[in-house]
């Protein structure tokens, strides 16, 4: 039998005894109206339990500015403050468990809404409340079974051992009750011999660990949801017993027997069909309790997005988006800016498939949303047809969306490497651009956001060139016609070269060569041959006024 802390706070009071510092038999309600003081006010009294919390789940929760610290779950704490009486503030461990539900999903509400698979009514209806499978000040636990995302039942078969269906029943009496009224009723606690296990896998693991959902199988998730269905209905065709006029495989990754059974009746309704409820329920206008009309809802904020994404403001201070970020923001015109969907998402309670989260999404997706501010700079007019664009490169994969201000050049062009490791290579030959020391950039050359005109975008044209080397500018009478092909690039290597100059060859001579085997038989290229360094003759070689051979 697990103790609980309720249960051990009734069991002293029977036997007449005091309950120790950490239980108590009474506390103040919650919600209810009062003046914070702060968390430096609590930990003056409280810092076994602020060094608890520093290192546990809530670490976020105590100097957050975008909630009230301790007393975001513990209540105001002017008066407990003053006469240091339990009675005062709110202990969570001995509120009933509708409140603690209520208590808890002001931040929790996307975790709650996926216990058990129905939510956290099957909880309150066996009298089970957050506090007794979670810890709040506790530190962090090491991590069960690392890198697992959902144990398939055939791992649980050799990772955990059975346990008997009371324990299950415990926790997930709702479940049970709905097997009872399917064609799964064979499988209620104490209808069989394997029970709830038959199609979970052993639950010991689960168990053990406080009802991790990843420790227990879960037909609905794991791999291997058309071998443990069809372990009991061995007649079924996994290709053509619903399809016999279909040649190809119905079930597949994405589409599974959950696709469309549903196991445990009601009590696990089709997703789908919980987003479209939530939804409506969060859209309906409410009454005023004093004159009976109904009022919209507050416009969120960014408050909302905040009290379950802490990690997301704090990495925003100081960056170039922090903007989005002021807690006071309409949610539309602060993360909504961003993520679409948002809104919904919050209204839903954190239902993940309301919102793009663009951790996943494709290039076109990042573009849209990106330009949805950034679209009016003349640099990005040609990003949607650009060569990053073409090849799948999205914003994202150069500018960190929470890059410091005056850093995104340097950030971006850091990234540059990443794709490009065979140029990058070349910067770090004898001789080569300044590329790297702040000097120069690749942006300085190339147009890395799409292109502008060139022939081929990201090339390096000629016009490139002569921004910095102006004495080549020109225009010439008579130009070098290298310009008709790549330009400056057709005799230098503008990354790098071992040799001067950044000549693709050792000598001008063979680099001339390369162009110009076409030379009079009187260019005597013997050894000591005045001819053999074209320079001295041609001085002019990037282009002249005065003579069609680039004479002096």
């Amino acid at each position: 039998m697990r103790v609980t802390p309720r249960l051990l706070v009734a069991s002293l009071a029977v036997l007449g005894m005091a309950a120790p510092g950490a239980l108590r038999q009474d506390t103040a309600p919650w919600p209810r109206k009062g003046e914070t003081v702060g968390p430096a006010r609590c930990i003056q009294c409280h810092d076994v339990e602020a060094g608890l919390i520093a290192d546990g789940f809530h670490r976020d929760v105590v100097h957050s500015p975008a909630t009230l610290g301790c007393e975001t779950c513990h209540g105001p704490g002017a008066i407990h403050a003053g006469d240091e009486r339990a009675a005062s503030i709110t202990y969570p461990p001995l509120l009933t468990p509708a409140v603690q539900a209520r208590l808890c999903g002001h931040c929790h509400a996307n975790e709650a809404s996926r216990h058990a698979g129905g939510g956290v009514e099957g909880f309150l209806a066996a009298g089970i409340g957050c506090t007794e499978c979670h810890p709040v000040h506790d530190e962090r636990p090491p991590t069960a079974l690392p890198g697992v995302r959902f144990l398939t039942r055939a791992a649980t078969m050799t990772a955990a051992e059975r346990v008997d269906a009371t324990q299950c029943v415990r926790c997930h009496p709702l479940q049970d009750t709905a097997l009872h009224d399917t064609g799964h009723a064979g499988l209620a606690a104490g209808a069989g011999a394997q029970s709830c296990e038959a199609c979970h896998g052993n639950g010991s693991l689960h168990v053990t660990h406080g009802g991790i959902s990843r420790l227990i199988s879960r037909p609905d998730r794991a791999r291997d949801t058309v071998a443990t269905c069809r372990a009991c209905h061995t007649a079924v065709d996994a290709e053509t017993f619903h399809w016999k006029t279909r040649d190809e495989a119905w079930l597949s990754d994405d589409v599974t027997c959950t696709s469309c059974h549903s196991v445990h009746g009601s009590a696990s309704r089709d997703p789908a069909e919980q987003d479209t409820a939530r939804q409506d329920t969060a859209n309906q206008d409410t009454p005023n309790q004093h004159t009976g009309r109904a009022v919209s809802p507050p416009e969120p904020t960014n408050r909302e997005c905040a009290s379950c994404h802490l990690p997301g403001f704090e990495v925003l201070r100081g960056s170039v988006h922090e903007s989005l970020g002021a807690l006071d923001l309409a949610l539309e015109r602060g993360c909504g800016a961003c993520h679409d969907g948002a809104l919904e998402h919050a209204r839903s309670g954190g239902r993940p498939q309301l919102i793009e989260s663009l951790h996943d999404s494709d290039v076109r997706t990042e573009e849209r949303v990106c330009l949805a501010c950034h679209g009016d700079r003349s640099e990005l007019r040609g990003v949607r047809h650009g060569t990053h664009a073409q090849r799948g490169v999205s914003c994202v994969d150069c500018h960190s969306f929470f890059v410091q201000r005056g850093d995104v050049r340097r950030q971006a062009e850091q990234r540059c490497a990443a794709c490009h490791a065979d140029v990058a290579a070349r910067f770090r030959l004898p001789n080569a651009h300044p590329v790297g020391d702040r000097r120069m950039g690749c942006s300085d050359c190339h147009d890395v956001h799409g292109d502008r005109g060139s022939r081929r975008a990201l090339e390096l044209r000629e016009e490139r060139c002569v921004d910095c080397h102006r004495q080549y500018r020109g225009p010439f009478a008579f130009p070098h016609r290298a310009g008709e092909r790549d330009g400056c690039t057709v005799c230098h290597d503008p990354h790098g070269s071992p040799n001067r100059r950044l000549l693709h060859q050792t000598s001008t001579q063979q680099n001339c060569i390369a162009c110009h085997g076409d030379f009079p038989a009187f260019h005597d290229q013997s050894s000591g041959s005045v001819f053999t360094n074209c320079l001295n003759c041609h001085t002019r070689i990037h282009g002249s006024d005065h003579s069609r051979f680039f004479f002096r």
